[in-house]
This record gives structure tokens, sequence and C-alpha cells, in this order.
């Protein structure tokens, strides 16, 4: 339905496509039927209405991704978003956002990288500090899974190198706010470092981790201390970084039009604050004093979750599970009465 009601027609002139989406056309459209062949494939046209046959472009997209489960279903992710891209119809932050959602928690979030390195057709950008935020939180899912299920598996050397892809990508100029000063760019995030940080640590902590490992691990360290600079002595909703993450951003901004989402939910905020400490944890095992820099980053992240996770009213548990993937353990500040239930 999406290929041939909304992606193929933009294939055609506009004279063929105004023939294709008139009603009134359907029989000379029989007579002198439009055909055109695309990726080697012949596709004969039928007269669409486009106020009863077409489906809503975002509607449709929502349906197709409900529908992808498999590796197989989700290599067609990339050819979708690119016949979107060709239609002229422009995914907003929100659309990419639920990719990202889908795909994560579906354990494919490498579909999401391939249409990001190839946003001149797919369209698909990593701007938006949500969407961001997710791409590096469920890549790190692999490594948080494989602790639990394989440690000595590939999947976390195999993370690290997805982490550093993306990392690539973000200092590209497609992937780059225009008047965004280099340290305020996704890039330079602290909260993307720390993720960063907990892949590299990670991975080096896996048998025994080359020279050339650990310097980098150094190198990861020393940005993130200089990053933070003295912002772990403030409130950390007044980190620009943080404050435009945490849910209530989120549901201020809800109150407002044209509003562009950036926050996440209260699950995936919990998932990035904990992968920052635990990465700082396990940084800190390895190097030991080279890393006491990020012990007042550690104590300012579990304070601000300790007290975010203080004001959810919620009766869910799912961001204590969340915490305890990454972290092997749930907070030891969580009181028995305070537990979700």
């Amino acid at each position: 339905m999406i290929q041939e009601k909304i992606i193929l027609p933009a294939y055609l002139p506009e004279k063929q496509r105004r023939i294709v989406f008139d009603p009134k056309k359907r029989s000379y459209l029989e007579q002198n039927p439009i055909i055109i062949e695309v990726d080697g494939l012949e596709h004969k046209f039928s007269s669409i209405d486009r106020f009863k046959d077409v489906e809503n472009s975002k509607k449709a997209l929502s349906r197709a991704l409900e529908h992808m489960h498999t590796p197989e279903d989700w290599t067609n992710l990339g050819p979708l978003l690119a016949g979107y891209r060709r239609a002229g119809i422009r995914l907003k932050a929100k659309h990419l956002g639920k990719i990202v959602r889908v795909a994560g928690t579906r354990g494919q979030i490498f579909a999401v990288i391939e249409c990001a390195k190839q946003s001149d057709k797919t369209g698909f950008t990593l701007k938006n500090p949500e969407v961001v935020a997710r791409v590096f939180a469920f890549i790190n899912d692999k490594i948080s899974k494989a602790a639990r299920e394989t440690p000595d598996g590939p999947e976390t050397k195999q993370a690290l190198t997805w982490t550093e892809m993306v990392l690539d990508l973000l200092q590209r100029p497609e992937h780059t706010v225009d008047d965004a000063q280099t340290r305020q760019r996704l890039h330079f995030s602290p909260l993307v470092r720390g993720m960063t940080l907990f892949a590299r640590a990670s991975a080096a902590r896996l048998g025994a981790a080359s020279e050339r490992d650990l310097n980098l691990l150094r190198d990861e360290v020393a940005l993130l201390v200089s990053l933070w600079g003295d912002a772990a002595n403030k409130d950390l909703l007044e980190v620009a970084e943080i404050a435009k993450l945490t849910p209530a951003a989120e549901r201020d901004a809800a109150q407002k039009s044209n509003y562009i989402p950036r926050a996440l939910n209260v699950s995936s905020y919990v998932q990035v604050l904990a992968q920052n400490i635990k990465g700082i944890e396990i940084a800190q095992e390895i190097l030991g004093d080279e890393a006491q820099g990020l012990s007042a980053i550690s104590t300012a992240l579990t304070s601000h979750l300790r007290d975010f996770a203080g004001g959810i009213r919620t009766k869910s548990d799912m961001w204590v599970d969340e915490y305890e993937k990454v972290m092997g353990a749930k907070p030891s500040w969580l009181a028995v009465g305070d537990e979700a239930v």
C-alpha cells in the first residue's frame, strides 16, 4: 500500500502524477497506461483517489513499523524512508523518535544507524537530543544484555564499534544543527560522552585491554571531566544538556504549541543516567586514581537520579528494571516502602 499509493507516484513527472491522482481520468488511464521501472521492476499505475485510497503517510509509517520484527523486516526501513523522502514527505522529530524506540526495543538499532549513514537518501538525521540519546542507550543495551547472558561474547565490542560509528556521524554537517557552537553539538553532550564511556570502559574490561584501548579510555575520561567542568556542583536541572532530556521538560513542552519533542520518558531517562553512572564506575575500576576526576560527576548524577526517582508518581516498576538492567542491582537508596508496585 505505501509503495503503490505513496512512494511510486513520486517517481512520476508532475503531468502523469496528476492523471494518476484524478479519479475523472480513470478511463483515460486504463486506455493509456502509465508504466515506470523502479529497481528493475515494472509498475503499472491504477487510478488513485487521494481522499479515499491514500492512507495518512504518518499512520502508514506507524503501521509499517508494527510489522517489522526480524532483521530481514528491518532491512526495509532504509528503502521505506528513502521512498518517503522521494515523495516529499518530511518526518518530524517525533516520528524519528518513534522509529528509534521501535527499532531499539526490538533489538534492531543498527537499522537506524544504517539509515543515518545514508541520510542524503533517507532523510534520517541525528540532530535531535532525544533521538541521539536513545540511539546510544539502545546500543549500550547490547552491553547490559551481554553482561547478564554472554559476558565474553562479541556483543560488547560490536556495541563499541557502533558507538564510534555514531560519534563519527554526529560530526558530519548533515547531522549538525547549523548555528550550534562546537561544544554545544551533541557529539560533545556530557550525557552522550558518558554513554560512550560506558561502551568504551565495558569493552576495555573484557580480557586484557591493549595500551591503545587504555589510552582511548583515558582520553574519554579526560574529555568527560572537561565537558562537565563545574556543573557537577550545580543543580543538574540547570545543566542545559540534562534539562532538555528530563521527562518534566517534555511535559512542560507539551503545553505549548509547535514544540519539538526533545525529552525522554521516565524509563529511558533512568536508563541514560544509569549508563553514565555505570560507565564511570567501570572506568574507575580499570584506571583507579587516573579516573578520580569522575567521582564528583558520579556523585552528582546519583544524587540527581535519587531525587528524580523520589518524585516519580507511577505504579510501574519499569524504571527500576531499567536501572537494575544497567547496574546489576536495584538502587541501594530505594527504600523498601518506596519500591514501585
